[in-house]
């Protein structure tokens, strides 16, 4: 037992440092990021949500490479780490008179203890030792040390954990996302013209007006004159007037606050960001109001003197100046399109609503969402923004759990009796139903949504229900051989380690390759089942995404009862096939048929997938129908009194 406390307390120092390593910087960037990064942390360039599933990914795999690294310590010499000997030292074996129970899956024996399906193992029953995990505590505190940064370590494996890192924030789009917004900002033009500038000037004898679309009284008269006194100096005018128009309007409506926005506890931790942009801002302006003489008497002296047959050199160097206070604009007006895409991308700019605001307080923001144009409000095709795998993944695992636990309590004991003969005990057959439900349904959901999402992020994923099947095939297939490989490792992995414990750990080359074909023949079908869900699950999304005819029905509840139906049914056969095909890998070469016994596991194997698949896929449809409804109902208050709205599509 406190072999396992150390493993447990190992994983947490894992778990807990592993989110400061995340939040490390990969990515290298142009001007714009040298300017930015020492204020702006990985988790600042994404959206929560998309920043913790890019964090979940990372943290599940730094945990997997912690328990490989426990169970098989004996490798790190090879991989250049340092040689721990405590622990066990050489690979498991199992014993002669027996090699088939380790790697079958099950056995008709008359142990009570044993995990059935993928964890089997024979165990003398007559010898009793305590409970060991067979990993010693300072192994795996040692190990836990060494991925964390606070023990030295090895080169391949920091090689490793860098890679991994910089792959998690390329899924999340970190920082490739904000930066391309940003790029399709600077683009667009705010236009603001002179017709503004002439409408915030008022007639003679009319009352002063201190500030038109927001934007101060002497914002308008730098912006007109700046661009005056540069006429002759700056090579591409345009440019830099789109630029002063851009700094003056953001300044005003972001930095000085005079635009409402949203969602205040997150925009306060950019404050040091919005600090940075006006200290430069203020300096650009003094240096402009410098060069072109802005509220001063030498307004005219500097005209004069540029108009006449002034010193050559002191012309060029007034270009100069002129140009590098250009560029200072361009860049600036760059970190503005950046800071407008990053409190997009949180929630801070929302849509502006048909409220009660001012007048110029309406005006302007909706100039400033005209500007934002689709950042701000996608269009219904880009459900890159909302790809529901948290939901998705939150349901597929509660609905495993209880499934997994109803079963273990009533028709589990029966099929526990016909592999065992004499069934565990209902706690150890609880702990061995769930486990298993785990490896062989949720590892492949969450791979195959996590591939999805990320995809989605960076806009790659082809909606399976829009596109061509010669499009959207190839990423079927990869992400189906991506979870089924991840989920098979996993158990073949933990096999290999139960059979270490029960069996001893002195195995050759030979004797290993056998256990790693024998038990890849038995566990490497039943896998596929939960790579069937998840593509189910994917599909199902997809669906939703593409407002599919099937998730409209009237009353709801039909279209989630057609779906899980239909889930149950696919899920089903091959609950059936996987398991005949486990069954037959597990006999004897000389059997020449099944026998009772998997007769019967097929038939509960096909039962439990079936209401696996019935209840995930019901649960899911069944929220995502709700969050519409709420969706609708949301509308239908806001626009209480007008006209009735249409029907809001399936987001």
């Amino acid at each position: 037992m406190p072999n396992l406390v150390a493993l447990l307390f190992g994983a947490a120092i894992v778990l807990f440092y592993s989110y400061g390593r995340f939040n490390r910087v990969t990515y290298e960037g142009g001007q714009q990021m040298e300017r930015l990064v020492s204020l702006l942390s990985p988790d600042k360039l994404r959206a929560r949500r998309i920043v913790l599933h890019a964090y979940t990914f990372y943290a599940l795999i730094l945990l997997l490479i912690y328990l490989f690294l426990c169970a098989y310590a004996e490798l790190l010499p090879l991989l250049g780490g340092p040689d721990l000997t405590v622990g066990a030292s050489k690979l498991p074996v199992p014993s002669a008179d027996a090699p088939a129970a380790v790697v079958a899956g099950f056995a008709r024996d008359n142990d009570a203890a044993a995990i059935p399906w993928t964890l089997s193992g024979v165990v003398d029953s007559s010898a009793e030792r305590d409970f060991d995990i067979g990993i010693d505590a300072s192994v795996s505190l040692a190990i836990a040390l060494i991925m964390v940064g606070l023990a030295p370590t090895f080169p391949l494996l920091a090689n490793f954990e860098d890679w991994m890192r910089g792959a998690a924030h390329r899924l999340a789009g970190i920082p490739t996302y904000v930066i391309g917004a940003s790029e399709d900002l600077r683009r667009r033009d705010l236009k603001l013209r002179e017709k503004d500038v002439a409408i915030s000037t008022p007639a003679a004898g009319a009352t002063a007006v201190k500030q038109y679309l927001l934007i101060p009284l002497s914002s308008w008269d730098r912006l007109k004159h700046y661009q005056a006194a540069a006429k002759e100096q700056v090579n591409d005018r345009e440019e830099f007037r789109f630029d002063l128009e851009l700094i003056f309007a953001v300044s005003s409506w972001i930095l000085d606050r005079k635009l409402k926005l949203a969602n205040a506890p997150v925009r306060e931790r950019f404050q040091r960001l919005e600090e940075e942009l006006r200290k430069r801002l203020d300096q650009l302006i003094f240096e402009l109001d410098d060069r072109s003489g802005f509220g001063s008497t030498a307004t005219k002296r500097i005209a004069a003197a540029s108009s006449g047959a002034g010193d050559a050199s002191l012309g060029e160097r007034k270009r100069a100046s002129w140009e590098r206070l250009a560029l200072d604009a361009d860049n600036l007006a760059d970190d503005f399109c950046f800071l407008l895409a990053l409190y997009v991308e949180h929630g801070i700019i929302i849509a502006s609503s048909d409220g009660d605001a001012a007048h110029q307080q309406f005006v302007a923001k909706k100039k400033l969402d005209t500007f934002l144009g689709g950042l701000l409000n996608p269009h219904p095709t880009a459900s890159y923004r909302r790809s529901y795998t948290t939901m998705a993944t939150l349901w597929t695992l509660g609905v495993v759990f209880f499934i997994s636990l109803f079963w273990s309590t009533l028709p589990g004991r029966y099929e526990n009796e016909l592999a065992w003969d004499i069934p565990p005990n209902t706690y150890s057959r609880t702990l061995s139903c769930i486990f298993y439900a785990f490896n062989n349904y949720c590892i492949p959901v969450i791979v195959t949504l996590g591939l999805r999402d990320a995809a989605m992020q960076s806009r790659r994923w082809q909606n399976i229900r829009k596109t061509n099947w010669t499009k959207w095939l190839p990423q079927l297939v990869l992400v189906l051989i991506a979870s089924w490989a991840v989920a098979t490792l996993f158990v073949i992995g933990l096999q290999l380690w139960k059979s270490g414990l029960d069996t001893g750990w002195n195995a050759d080359g030979q004797s290993l390759w056998v256990i790693l074909q024998l038990s890849f023949e038995y566990n490497a079908p039943t896998v596929l089942r939960g790579t069937v869900l998840a593509l189910i699950v994917a599909f199902l999304l997809d669906a939703w995404s593409a407002r599919a005819w099937s998730l409209s029905l009237r009353p709801t509840c039909l279209s989630s009862l057609i779906w899980a139906f239909s889930s149950a049914v696919v899920m089903a056969l091959c609950g059936g096939i996987t398991r005949y095909s486990s069954a037959w890998a597990a006999m004897p070469l000389s059997a020449q048929s099944l026998t009772d016994m998997h007769r019967g596991l097929i038939y509960y194997s096909i039962v439990f997938s079936a209401l696996i698949g019935f209840f995930v896929v019901f649960c899911i449809v069944s929220a995502l129908l709700n969050q519409h409804s709420g969706t609708q109902q949301h509308t239908e208050r806001k626009t209480s009194g007008g006209a009735t709205p249409e029907p809001t599509p399936a987001e």
